[in-house]
């Protein structure tokens, strides 16, 4: 079994015991209604939430484990979320931070504790996936897991197309991602749909007024480029509840 927060593997020096994890809390988004009753739906969130579990360690001395929960009181001093990897989804990793007291309790042959984290963001990444939608053309592909992703989409040579002077891809037919790249030469192109930033030639710039940063959900989809040319490689990882 393999228990990793931040790279560090816990079970090297602990025995960890089952992970609990609270059920994730669902956050709406509701308004009151300017007239009758109820509220309007504005939109879904969700709270952080927490994995807990016990650890213990059965070093031969006193000072041996002492020594073992200094080692994971380094580890565990981290100055923003950390990935976490549990043993049951060794694909999927949680961003995480320690939380609340760190009590040691002592037993005759080992000393234990339980320990707290806080997912921050209670969706958890899996696998990250790699697409080339070819040059002028199209590419259709199934996205896994159980929530929306936001793609990072590159182009080391998109060409603008002549007319709109723009550069893009356009979701199954719906929303699109479009980008005045400033020239009719090649142009190195990179837009981050969950940072929502936008390069040209490696120079800050941003997408169209009417574009979307484009999300991809769970299923079958179907990206275009339908301006513009230059084979653009599209990045995402899985998102599981």
């Amino acid at each position: 079994m393999t228990l990793t927060f931040n790279g560090h593997d816990l079970t090297t020096d602990f025995v960890c015991g089952e992970p609990k994890r609270s059920i994730v809390k669902a956050r709406p988004d509701l308004r009151e209604r300017s007239a009758g009753n109820g509220s309007v739906f504005v939109g879904l969130g969700f709270d952080a939430s927490t994995i807990s579990f016990g650890i213990t360690t059965t070093a031969s001395t006193a000072t041996l484990r002492r020594e073992a929960f200094s080692k994971l009181g380094g580890w565990l001093n981290v100055d923003e979320p950390k990935q976490l990897v549990l043993p049951e989804t060794p694909n999927w990793y949680w961003l995480a931070v320690p939380d609340g007291s760190f009590d040691i309790e002592k037993y005759m042959d080992g000393d234990g504790a339980e320990l707290t984290f806080i997912l921050v963001d209670p969706v958890a990444y899996g696998i990250e996936k790699t697409l080339t939608v070819p040059s002028g053309g199209s590419l259709t592909f199934t996205v896994d897991g159980t929530y929306p992703t936001k793609p990072a989409i590159t182009a080391s040579s998109a060409v603008r197309n002549s007319t709109a002077l723009v550069w893009g891809l356009q979701l199954d037919s719906g929303d699109y991602v479009h980008v005045p790249t400033g020239s009719n030469s090649s142009r190195a192109v990179a837009i981050d749909c969950d940072k929502k930033t936008c390069t040209v030639a490696s120079s800050v710039s941003m997408i169209t007024l009417d574009s979307d940063w484009l999300e991809l959900t769970p299923g079958s989809h179907t990206l275009v480029m339908d301006y513009g040319t230059g084979a653009a490689t599209v990045k995402y990882r899985e998102r599981w509840m």
